[in-house]
């Protein structure tokens, strides 16, 4: 089975909605994406549209999702933010 998402590019994300999102109840939320991580820096956690991307420090990762519809729309904001926040500059 072929891995479908690209670890790099989550991992990426993960750190733009932490640098640009705004503080969130459980972590930062930029785009309507939430990105949070356990207590150790273990695994990482992407979150919206009804959608839960768990990417854990090997690399493996789980998707949580009732339709493959949400999957999709989550991905889109995935992409949105890795293509649309590479340019800003932090505003600190």
């Amino acid at each position: 089975m072929q891995n479908e998402l690209n670890n790099k590019i989550v991992l990426e994300v993960f750190d733009k909605i932490q640098r640009f999102g705004e503080p969130h109840e459980d972590g930062h939320i930029l785009d309507g994406v939430v990105a949070s991580s356990d207590f150790d820096g273990y695994s990482v956690v992407l979150s919206g549209s009804g959608v839960t991307l768990q990417l854990n420090f090997h690399q493996s990762y789980r998707f949580d999702y009732s339709t493959d519809k949400l999957k999709d729309q989550f991905m889109a904001k995935i992409d949105y933010i890795h293509h649309h926040y590479n340019d800003r500059q932090q505003d600190n």
